[in-house]
This record gives C-alpha cells, structure tokens and sequence, in this order.
C-alpha cells in the first residue's frame, strides 16, 4: 500500500507543474480604496478590437487561473482570440492579490461585501482607465457572479453586459449537505481566519487523477465533460485560501436562505428587482455546488433584459457539465463562452444605452 501512495504522488506531482502565463500576458495591480493590492492580468484582442473589453472573475477558494488554466481551458485566451480585450482578476487574498497583513492595515475579517464594495469597482476602474471604455462587460463564475449581483443591486453603473455561471443565490436546498454545513459550519468557520484550502488542495492534487469518477470529484465537475488531468491541475494551481469572514457570510444563505450584506442593512435577491444591466444566467443541470433552482432563484429576481441558458444535453449539448465544467470543460468554448459572447455581442450598442 505505502508502495502504491508513493507511485500515485509521483505520477501526479509529474503532471502538476504550474503552467505559467504567456509572454503576452500584462500584470496589473491597482489598489482598493481600503488598501489592498489585486492582481489583474491583461490580454489585449486578437486583430481589431470587436468589442467592449471583458472582466473575469473567479469563485470561492479559486483564483484568477480558474479562467486562465493554460493554453486550451482559458475563457479569457478565447474572448481575447474573438477581438475581446480579456482582463483576469483575483479577489483580495487570492491568487497573486494582497495578502492579509495587519502591520499593513490589511486585516481580517475578510467579508463577501469587500469584493462587492471594493475589489470589483477596483477593478472595473482600473479596466476603463486603461483601455478608455466607459464600461465593459463582465463574467462571473459562482460567486463572481454573485459578487456582480451586489454591485449592480446597490447602483453599480459600469458594466455594460453580464454572464453569470452558476451563481446561486439560495443554498438551502434541503439536502444531506445543508444540514452538515449548518452543524459544523459555525464551529469551524470563525471571521479572523483564513481556511487553508489551497493547502488541502495541494496535497490532494497528486490523488485526483487516481479516483476520476468518485463522490468528491461529482460534487465539482463531470468527468466526462472535463478530463480528470485538467481538473488536476485546477485543483493543482488554480485554488485560493478561503476568508473565513466571507464563508460565515455566505453560510447565511444556508441558515436563513437570505442572501444580502453581512450587516443586514441590504437584501441583494429584493433590490436585483432594480438591476436593468443585461445579463445572461448559465447553470449547469449536473451541478452540485450550486443547483439548477439556486441559480434559477437570481434569474428570477432580475429585474431587466436577461437570458437563462441551462447546459444540458436536452438543450443541444454534447454532454452534461458539472459545476466547474462551465469554465474548464473541454467543449466548454462552444457550448459555454460562445453563447456569452453572442449574448454581449446582441447588447453592444454605443456607450451609454444601458
């Protein structure tokens, strides 16, 4: 057994080398109004510009490479290849962004409302500064997506179009996983930490290629949409350390379903009834993270021009995606970011429309 361990992390670790960016890639690192440095990597368009540029934007315990993998699982690689200028951000304490650093006045707790508040317009203005456009459209994948819900519900003005990509805005959906998060969830999840998943991630990195089809690796992606090395190497270079600030926040969802800022004072799923932005909302019929009517409650809850788009076999996909799917899978490009781009290209009207 100790034998078979050992070939299993010497195999995987052989193909867990951090792919690094391309020459073309530009870092960027404008600083929030409270303090902290992002990390934002540029990637200009392919041929004449042909749109607004786009921002991308992760999801929990993720980073920026979540929608820059490599050279063949980049939305942001793709977008900048159809004449999209394509920006990649990491928020606060992930990926290459500000770490916490008390010293520094970068202390805990860090909270879901940072990103809303102060990461995304940080990075939305350092976008429109560079490249001189008014506004830019947006991809959020889970909780991305719900950090654009917050700021265009409290009167963000300068995203043009949005994709969401399995952003719910529930979480108590009545199931075994529920009733464990709201057990254990309190007691192990405190404001003045960081939960080490990068870490844990890591370590199991070397083993995911070992099981390719069991409970855990379900629970985030379809192995038959996504290969299990490529999902290894997400797991490998692409996961973040989790602020436990912003996990409690979002255990709300799960204890009292009520999705809005950690002080009370706003209700975020009531005022996306004001939102008039365009936005598309994919989910995912295999997603376990955040289920088809999780995501379907935001869809809902918009108030302006929006679009649902479920991934799925039934609706003319070639197989069925799970939750990471949507940003790494292999038919991803056709089945997922061309839709996205057809819908901002439908709303590309001249600044100031929306």
């Amino acid at each position: 057994m100790t034998r078979w361990l050992a070939f299993v992390v010497l195999a995987g670790c052989a193909n867990l080398r951090v792919v690094p960016l391309p020459p073309e890639a530009e870092r960027h690192r404008p600083k929030t109004s409270d303090g902290w440095e992002l990390s934002l990597v540029r990637y200009r368009p392919q041929g004449p510009p042909t749109g607004r540029p786009v921002l991308l934007c992760h999801g929990i315990s993720a980073n920026e490479r979540n929608m820059d993998l490599d050279d063949g699982h980049s939305m942001a690689r793709w977008f900048a290849a159809q004449g999209r200028e394509a920006w990649t951000m990491s928020v606060r304490a992930t990926g290459a962004s500000d770490g916490p650093d008390p010293q520094k006045g970068r202390a805990l707790p860090i909270r879901f409302d940072h990103y809303w508040q102060h990461d995304l317009p940080t990075a939305i203005e350092h976008v429109r500064r560079t490249t001189g456009a008014d506004r830019i459209d947006y991809v959020g994948h889970s909780m991305g997506g719900m950090i654009a819900y917050a700021y265009l519900s409290q009167g963000g003005q300068r995203l043009h179009a949005v994709a969401t990509l399995g952003s719910p805005t529930r979480l108590d959906w009545g199931t075994g996983l529920e009733r464990l998060l709201k057990a254990v969830g309190p007691m192990v999840v405190r404001d003045d930490v960081m939960l080490p998943s990068q870490l844990g991630a890591h370590l199991s990195a070397p083993f995911q290629t070992a099981v390719d089809d069991g409970p855990f690796q379900r629970f985030f992606y379809n192995p038959q949409s996504t290969r299990p090395e490529t999902w290894q190497r997400l797991v490998a270079y692409g996961t973040a350390d989790t602020a436990g600030g912003t996990a409690r926040q979002l255990l709300t969802l799960v204890e009292t379903s009520r999705f809005g800022s950690a002080d009370g004072a706003h209700d975020f799923r009531a005022e996306m009834s004001t939102i008039r932005t365009p936005v598309i909302v994919v989910a995912a019929k295999l997603d376990r993270v955040a289920l088809t009517p999780a995501v379907k409650d935001g869809f809902r809850a918009l108030g302006g021009p929006k679009r649902w788009l479920l991934i799925t076999r039934a609706n003319g996909a070639a197989g069925e995606y799970g939750h990471m799917d949507l940003v790494i899978g292999e038919r991803a490009p056709d089945e997922v970011f061309r839709p996205v781009l057809d819908f901002f290209n439908e709303h590309e009207q001249p600044t100031g429309t929306h």
